[in-house]
């Protein structure tokens, strides 16, 4: 015997009889429940819809959700659509390897995607460059539609067959087909120029201005991913400099919100004290080639002045100081214009060191 196709509109009819029978011998008021007319729509629609899924994503999510707005439940359809679509987005990010899920959430163990929202899968998968700028937004809406208009929280919004249909459509479009934006960056591509020993300028200097030219929210992912990578000593030298001459390239499209971002981690480490004492001049020193030394409190910026006036100190003072004093003046040089105006407590002994090295030069 054949399978037999029934044709769509017969299908919502039985459907509009099994959910008058239900809500009937159970003694339920049938306009619970949306009307025969709002099932029988949706259900013709949403072929047109399903058929943009290929095969291989119609999973139990979709059928669950199919046989559920068969019968009216449409707040309770979204949920299994979403699960759907959450569960591909997680799949396409697994792709790139445990490795590098762990480099781009900045953990030390290996991490799990079950841990993030859902808000925070959409968004990593935004910065990977899954998806472009219009499947972000519109998929957000949807997360927020199912967060506040499905039966996964108490809700007295509801759900009639057109919206319906138009969150179906979004998730089919932007999160369960396989198209994939490639208009970003991407990010094997900046891990591979960070490993690679011999990367030259002119490779760095292209990739930085690909970063310079990419979307906010990628560039501001790249920012913080630089920044782990150049302040964890534990990470080779050549990528810690590779880290350092990428994110230099890019330094004046820094965002407000990256610049929050990577001082809180700063404050993080020197939290930590003399455990992360490595990672803290580290990250001094990132902020000093990205021009942010003004950013930091006056206690590390008192620090970070001390410093320079010593070494430039020790080297005025030091065996063949005409050839070793340069570099210590130009740094100094180079923090005194970051910082302004200097701290207060280190004016005296910067005004010091430097006509000292004056005189001597004169």
């Amino acid at each position: 015997m054949t399978n037999q196709i029934i044709p769509i509109i017969d299908v919502a009819k039985q459907g509009a009889a099994v959910v008058d029978q239900l809500t009937s011998a159970l003694g339920l008021p049938r306009t619970l429940l949306p009307e025969n007319e709002e099932i029988t729509h949706a259900l013709q629609e949403l072929p047109r819809h399903l058929n943009r899924i290929p095969p291989q994503l119609r999973d139990q999510f979709i059928a669950k959700a199919v046989v559920a707005a068969s019968v009216g439940p449409f707040d309770g359809a979204i949920v299994y659509i979403w699960d759907a679509v959450i569960q591909q987005i997680r799949h396409k990010i697994e792709a790139f390897g445990t490795p590098m899920i762990k480099t781009v959430l900045n953990r030390e163990k290996d991490a799990t995607l079950s841990e993030l929202t859902d808000s925070q899968t959409l968004e990593l998968a935004y910065q990977l460059n899954l998806m472009d700028r219009q499947g972000f937004l519109f998929l957000s809406q949807c997360r927020e539609i199912r967060n506040q208009a499905s039966v996964a929280h108490p809700s007295d919004i509801g759900l009639d067959d057109v919206e319906f249909i138009v969150f179906v459509s979004r998730c089919a479009k932007y999160g369960l087909s396989d198209a994939e934006d490639q208009s970003g960056v991407s990010l094997q591509t900046v891990i591979s120029l960070i490993e690679n020993e011999s990367a030259g300028d002119d490779a760095i200097a292209e990739l930085g201005s690909q970063i310079a030219h990419t979307f906010e929210l990628q560039r501001n992912f790249f920012v913080g991913l630089l920044y782990s990578k150049y302040v964890n000593p534990s990470n080779p030298t050549h990528q810690r400099e590779n880290a350092l001459k990428l994110v230099m390239k890019f330094s004046s499209e820094i965002s407000d919100k990256s610049k929050s971002d990577i001082l809180s981690r700063h404050t993080e480490i020197l939290a930590k004290g003399d455990t992360e004492k490595k990672s803290a001049a580290n990250s001094r020193q990132f902020f000093s080639k990205i021009g942010m030394l003004n950013d930091l409190g006056n206690a590390e910026q008192v620090a970070i002045c001390t410093k320079a006036i010593e070494n430039l100190q020790n080297a005025h003072l030091g065996f063949n100081n005409f050839y070793t004093e340069p570099p210590f003046a130009e740094r100094l040089e180079e923090i005194s214009i970051q910082i302004s105006p200097l701290p207060a407590v280190v004016i005296g002994s910067f005004v010091q060191v430097v006509f000292q090295a004056y005189l001597v030069a004169a």
